[in-house]
């Protein structure tokens, strides 16, 4: 009988370059490897029963993230971990792995944010007390448009305030800033990165091209009684 494994996991150092497609294949070649058998859809062209989060862009790490894997073979979450992860390239991890029943929530359908650091390199010498300053500015606009292609590839204004659950300054040191932010990362609504990042180090008045800002992926949650939780 098969096994339905959540697993959550890192992808961390130059792991941040491999596309999600190519982790797909990763895991896909890493199972094999670890004689753990996959099961497979049915049809002409069967593939891996393996579901994800929302796909992380390139370049990011991450410290969270997670893959439903459907297994045909009887092995405890803790040996699916041990075996896995003597398999998987340095930067990537299995750190936590449960098994769930058929009919537990979705990670692509259920997900709705994600939990961000951006670390920027302190160039203009700001102290804590002016990034806060200029945090709180953020958080006290009613609107804050930004320009973003839709699915047909169409240039539209987009107010992402409502996308912002949380923003705040985690440390300011000498060298560096680093903030965090909690956004919209579901199948719903989803505030890319790549879209926010520019704005906020406009708003910041940071003087740094946003391409040379490390982002950081803690986790992904779900939203339970208004609460956030996550997958595992």
């Amino acid at each position: 009988m098969s096994k339905i494994m959540r697993i959550k996991f890192t992808k961390l150092g130059d792991m941040k370059y491999i596309s999600h497609l190519d982790v797909q294949r990763l895991f896909q070649r890493v199972f094999r490897r670890a004689a753990v058998r996959l099961s497979y859809s049915q049809g002409f062209n069967p593939h891996p029963k393996m579901s994800y989060g929302n796909a992380l862009a390139l370049g990011v790490e991450s410290h969270g993230e997670y893959v439903d894997i459907e297994i045909e073979d009887d092995i405890s979450p803790e040996l699916l971990v041990e075996k896995i992860n003597n398999q998987l390239p340095e930067g990537m991890d299995f750190i936590k792995c449960v098994e769930i029943q058929t009919g537990v929530k979705s990670l692509a359908g259920n997900i709705e944010y994600g939990n961000y650091d951006f670390v920027i390199e302190n160039v203009d010498n700001f102290t804590k007390s002016e990034v806060s300053d200029k945090i709180d500015k953020i958080l006290s606009l009613d609107m804050l448009n930004v320009t973003k292609k839709n699915k047909k590839g169409k240039l539209v204004e987009m107010d992402i305030i409502p996308m912002i659950k949380s923003l705040e300054v985690k440390s300011v040191e000498d060298d560096k800033i680093t903030i965090n932010s909690i956004i919209s990362t579901g199948s719903i609504k989803n505030l890319n990165t790549n879209v926010f990042l520019p704005k906020l180090i406009e708003l910041l008045d940071v003087s740094i091209d946003p391409l040379e800002v490390d982002v950081i992926r803690n986790d992904l949650y779900f939203v339970e009684q208004g609460e956030l939780v996550s997958p595992i």
